[in-house]
């Protein structure tokens, strides 16, 4: 296992007048080369969960073993596990400040050590992977479309050559192609890579286009887990949590007595039912 969380608990503003809970005895264990999706309605704990794969943030209860590091343990090199756990924050294109593009994406690189050689090769080789031009490289990072803007967010992670790839709500804001060509880059690096992703989201269609296994946070608790199919098929206890399981999910369901969550899957069954017929 790369990442394990151990009845992890964190409370915010701990002893103050704002105290507030927001993770409670959460346990989850990813895999090497896992693509792991969690969802949940706003505030249920999905983001300060992720904040402590690598470190950004410690539990106040239980423990996070990340490459074998345990983040509480006072001899940890964080700097070391925020180099193998890449988080991509929601809203990442907020985070470019370079004059360019390729200065961007080589910011972290180049802090981390890397000679200007493999730095210019971890930059080359991490826009290539999210689909960004090289030609875009000398333009302003404020120049670029939205997509392209978070294009190269995601690419000034990959320079760092992270084991896992954590990402938060990536298609927050961008429009339906947007989140399509974003979705589809991610999928591609998962698959060329074999790089461990988590994708974290609240957009239903969207992560089960993805994820090989799904986590529903709830109130600050792991409320439901299992595949995709398994998840969505219990789409009326999804809807107590605030979350809509895709149409073609309850269609499906109501029409065929089947737990699909896609519609290439339904697509899939309905010729088979077809075929036979």
């Amino acid at each position: 296992m790369i990442i394990q969380a151990q009845n992890v608990s964190y409370i915010y503003s701990e002893g103050g007048p704002f105290e507030k809970g927001a993770l409670k005895d959460v346990s989850m264990t990813v895999e090497s080369g896992a693509f792991i999706g969690i969802i949940g309605h706003t505030g249920s704990g999905k983001s300060t969960l992720v904040q402590h794969f690598n470190g950004l943030l410690r539990p106040t209860g239980g423990k996070v073993i990340v490459c074998g590091a345990d983040t509480l343990d006072k001899k940890a090199d964080l700097k070391t596990v925020r180099a193998k756990v890449g988080l991509v924050f929601q809203y990442p294109e907020h985070q470019l400040f370079a004059e360019t593009v390729y200065k961007d994406i080589a910011f972290a690189p180049g802090n981390m050590g890397f000679s200007a050689d493999e730095t210019d090769a971890a930059v080359r080789e991490s826009a290539a992977l999210v689909g960004l031009s090289e030609t875009l490289f000398e333009k302003s990072p404020f120049e670029l479309s939205g997509g392209q803007k978070r294009r190269a967010a995601i690419a000034g992670v990959l320079a760092m050559r992270p084991q896992v790839l954590v990402l938060d709500e990536p298609t927050a804001g961008l429009d339906p192609r947007g989140r399509e060509d974003i979705l589809s880059q991610i999928k591609r690096l998962h698959a060329e890579t074999g790089m461990t992703v988590i994708l974290v989201s609240h957009g239903m269609e969207d992560i089960a286009n993805c994820v090989d296994y799904l986590y529903v946070m709830d109130h600050g608790t792991i409320a439901m887990q299992g595949t995709p199919a398994e998840v969505y098929s219990r789409y009326e206890r999804l809807e107590q949590m605030g979350l809509t399981a895709p149409q073609v999910t309850r269609l499906m369901k109501q029409r065929y007595g089947v737990d699909v969550c896609t519609v290439e899957q339904a697509k899939d069954y309905i010729l088979g039912v077809l075929r036979r017929a």
